[in-house]
C-alpha cells in the first residue's frame, strides 16, 4: 500500500512538473512575443525595405534604363522659328515600358524569396556593440499584390535659357515579412531617372503630362 501511494505521488509530482514547465514556457513565449516581437518586426521591415528597393533599382538599371533613350519616349516639336513649340510623349512606347518594367520587377522580387535573411539577435538590444552577436533569427520576404508602374517627369534649370527635362520610372509594390511569431506587409516604392535631355529656349506651355495612366 505504501509502495502504491509513493508511486502515485511520484506520478502526481511528475505531472505537476510537466504542467508547471508548460505554463512557464507559455509565459516565456508570451513575453517574447509581446516585448521582442515588435522590435524584431521593425528591424525586419527596415531590412526588407532596403533589400526590396535595391532589388527593384538593380532590375530597372540593368534591364530597362540602359536600353531607353529620350527620343524613344519624347518627341520635341519646333516652330518655324526653331523654338520648341510642343513636347509630346509616345504613348505606345510608354505603355510598353511600363508593362516590361512590371514584369522584370515582379521576377526580380521572386528571386529574393528563395533565401531566408538573418537578423543577429544582438540587434534586438539596440546596442551597436552587440548588434552582430548571437544566433541569427531568420525571416523571409514574400511579394504580395501587383507591381504598379508609372512614368513621371521633372523640369530643372540647367543654365542660361536651358532646361533639363528628366523622365522617371515610379514603381510601387507590397511585400510581406514573415518573422517568427509576427508578420506584416509593407509598401516599397522607388523613383528612378531613365532618360533626360536639355531643352534650349523657353519650355512651351503645351506639354503632355507623363504622370497619367494610359
Amino acid at each position: 500500500m505504501i509502495r502504491y501511494s509513493l508511486k502515485k505521488q511520484t506520478k502526481l509530482l511528475f505531472l505537476s512538473l510537466i504542467i508547471t514547465v508548460m505554463i512557464l514556457l507559455f509565459i516565456l513565449f508570451y513575453l517574447i512575443e509581446k516585448n521582442l516581437g515588435p522590435t524584431l518586426l521593425a528591424i525586419a521591415e527596415a531590412r526588407a525595405r532596403i533589400i526590396a528597393t535595391e532589388t527593384i533599382n538593380d532590375a530597372i538599371n540593368k534591364k530597362i534604363a540602359r536600353n531607353v533613350q529620350y527620343k524613344d519616349l519624347i518627341s520635341v516639336h519646333k516652330s518655324i522659328k526653331g523654338e520648341v513649340a510642343l513636347i509630346q510623349i509616345n504613348i505606345t512606347e510608354i505603355n510598353r515600358l511600363k508593362s516590361e518594367t512590371a514584369l522584370y520587377v515582379a521576377d526580380s522580387l521572386k528571386e529574393i524569396t528563395m533565401n531566408e535573411i538573418g537578423i543577429p539577435i544582438g540587434q534586438i538590444t539596440g546596442s551597436n556593440i552587440l548588434a552582430n552577436f548571437g544566433p541569427s533569427i531568420k525571416f523571409s520576404i514574400l511579394p504580395v499584390g501587383t507591381v504598379e508602374v508609372d512614368i513621371s517627369e521633372a523640369f530643372e534649370e540647367a543654365g542660361i535659357n536651358q532646361t533639363r527635362h528628366k523622365v522617371f520610372i515610379d514603381v510601387k509594390t507590397w511585400v510581406r515579412i514573415a518573422v517568427p511569431l509576427v508578420s506584416s506587409s509593407i509598401q516599397v516604392s522607388t523613383h528612378i531617372p531613365i532618360a533626360e535631355t536639355i531643352i534650349v529656349g523657353n519650355v512651351p506651355e503645351t506639354i503632355l503630362n507623363l504622370n497619367v495612366n494610359k
